[in-house]
Parts: C-alpha cells; structure tokens; sequence
C-alpha cells in the first residue's frame, strides 16, 4: 500500500505541472504582464510540492494556502468574468494527507473554466470542524458530445479515488454528480480513525 501511494503522489505532481507549464506557455504567448508574477506562484507551489510533501500528513493550513496559491496562479489564464470563489473554515489545524485536494480544483479548471461556458463559475468550499473535513467543488461546463464520463473525471479523481480508499478506508465519501452541465463533487473525511 505505501508504495502504491507513493506512486500515486508521484503521479499527481507532473500532471499538476504540465498544466502549470500550460498556463506559462499561454501567457507568454499573449505577452501579458503577469508573467513574472506568475512564475514567482508557481515558485511558490513547486517548493510546497517538492518540500513540504515528503512528509506522511501536512497541516491543512498548509494545503489551504496550496489551494489559494494554485486558484490565484489558474486565474491568470482564464476570463475575466469568471466567477471562481473558494470559502473556507477551519476550527482546528488538523493533518491530512498532502495533494489530496488539488485535483478537484485542477479538475474545477480544465473540465469547467477551460471548456468556455457561458458565464464560467467555480465554487469551492472547505470546512474542517471536529474531526470532520467536508470540500464541495462545483463549476459548470460545455457538455463535448465526444467526452465519455471516464474523460470528464480525468486522472486527477481517478487518483484521488485510490488514494481515499487506500489512506482513509471506511473513513470518508466521495461522489461526484453532473446534472444540467454542472459538475459537482463531494468529499467527507473522517479525519481521526
């Protein structure tokens, strides 16, 4: 089981940096200005990666910031009338396992933002309360006729699916839903076993 989590960490960060690199690439493309500011978030996320993950469980202070970090750096590619909101509530710092929530906001970006709906929105919220941690992330879409439901979730789930059933069995839900193009996803973890 380590070495299939381990393997299943790994996985997630050069997916994570493809599409950084994407966002980089489309910005120097368009010659914008926040390039520079850009790599410095980037940066920033890359020392979290390499560093502050080689741990077993991180404060979810710290994926908190990950997450800000990662939706402020995904801004600069997307429409200006995107509406992306990320609330969260924390009553007690708590550990969790690191990169367990990225993938559904990089999900949120590349199946939602990235597929040019009308009036984009991305809604993120993250509660940790008693020993409970619940994140519900929905954004709407363009609906591609040629997009199976496997293509839709992306590695990212597939990932984060694995690793829940491997570091938290029996110990959480996760659920994903699609009514009128509008994807959502549901996670509870029951954070002490």
């Amino acid at each position: 089981a380590e070495k299939q989590l381990y393997y299943l960490k790994g996985q997630i960060n050069p997916h994570f940096l493809f599409n950084a690199l994407n966002v980089l690439y489309s910005l120097s493309l368009e010659s914008k200005k926040g390039v520079s500011k850009a790599i410095l978030e980037l940066s920033d996320i890359l020392r979290y990666v390499i560093y502050d993950t080689e741990v077993e469980k991180v404060s979810i202070l710290k994926e908190i910031n990950l997450l800000e970090n990662y939706i402020n750096f995904e801004k600069n590619r997307h429409t200006e009338d995107a509406n992306i909101e990320f609330n969260y509530t924390v009553k007690k710092d708590t550990k969790i396992y690191p990169m367990l929530l990225l993938p559904l906001i990089e999900n949120s970006f590349k199946h939602g933002v990235k597929s040019k709906p009308n009036k984009p929105f991305i809604k993120i919220n993250l509660n940790q309360e008693e020993r409970k941690l619940i994140c519900k992330v929905s954004n709407n879409f363009t609906f591609k006729a040629s997009n199976s439901k496997k293509e839709n979730q992306g590695i990212g789930l597939k990932n984060i699916t694995e690793n829940l059933n491997l570091i938290y069995p029996n110990n959480h839900v996760f659920t994903t839903k699609t009514e009128n193009n509008i994807f959502s996803v549901f996670l509870k973890i029951n954070l002490e076993q």
